[in-house]
């Protein structure tokens, strides 16, 4: 990538035709994060819903995370800014990064691709998870949340 400031959507564009390695991809593309890429994220709210609700019925998994996610990202969101944060601008910046990964057109797998159109948004929700499994693990605790039925798959 030639451009030495790339916004979220100049990375995705980039990272969709190259060889990738999707923990490095999860970082870096929260990394990139922007306020305006919050602000979209509210936006597509409404798309993103529905997308999750589709995703019930044919990745009943998937769209468990995505909601869980949804829901982290929404409730660190109605804390001020200028307040003192609990959870990392890491945790953070991952959680909402595999939200618009799962909200946006531009996929490393298109998502109409018969079979395996959603293995790249799986890959990238789990690594978030799995990342982060103690802090959305005690998320899960303090909110009645079953985290088994969210936690990632095991990576051995």
């Amino acid at each position: 990538m030639n451009n030495p400031n790339p916004t979220l959507t100049d990375y995705l564009s980039f990272a969709s035709g190259q060889g990738i390695n999707l923990e490095r991809f999860v970082t870096h593309g929260g990394r990139l994060l922007e306020p305006a890429d919050c602000s979209d994220l509210f936006t597509g709210i409404t798309n993103l819903r529905e997308k999750i609700g589709f995703l019930r019925g044919v990745h009943p998994r998937l769209g468990r995370q995505l909601e869980f996610l949804l829901e982290f990202f929404a409730a660190d969101a109605a804390h001020p800014t200028e307040t003192v944060r609990v959870v990392s601008e890491a945790v953070r910046n991952e959680a909402t990064f595999a939200l618009l990964y799962a909200m946006k057109d531009l996929d490393l797998v298109p998502d109409d691709m018969p079979g395996v159109g959603f293995l790249d948004d799986i890959a990238i929700a789990e690594i978030v998870l799995a990342r982060h499994a103690e802090v959305f693990g005690r998320y899960c605790s303090a909110h009645g949340i079953d985290w088994a039925t969210l936690q990632p798959e095991s990576r051995n």
